[in-house]
């Protein structure tokens, strides 16, 4: 199955107000429906402000993936100001698989 990279760009130059406002109806989506997704990272500035965000997600298609931003409430609310979609080819992986902890929001 084809792999896709979001790249979710904050507004400049951050966007944490929207995020700490979006953040749990956020994870609560994610949560709910991780199924196509195989990473996810938050981005960072240099004062450790989140500003962006970075999917990577198994899909039929870029259309399946953009189905599922419209409905991700950091998209859905603005939190970011672009959002790049892009299919990738896996080159190398050496990360460590992590999840949330007990997989709850919050």
């Amino acid at each position: 199955m084809p792999l896709y990279a979001v790249i979710g760009l904050d507004h400049v130059p951050h966007a944490m107000p929207l995020r700490d406002a979006s953040r749990t109806a956020h994870r609560e989506y994610v949560l709910a429906h991780d199924e196509p997704i195989q990473q996810v990272a938050v981005m960072l500035d240099d004062d450790d402000n989140q500003c962006g965000s970075m999917y990577f997600f198994e899909a039929e298609s870029e259309q399946a993936v953009r189905d599922w931003l419209a409905k991700e409430p950091f998209v859905a609310t603005g939190v970011y100001a672009d959002v790049i979609v892009r299919r990738v080819m896996l080159g190398m992986s050496r990360i460590t698989p992590s999840d949330w902890p007990s997989r709850q929001p919050g």
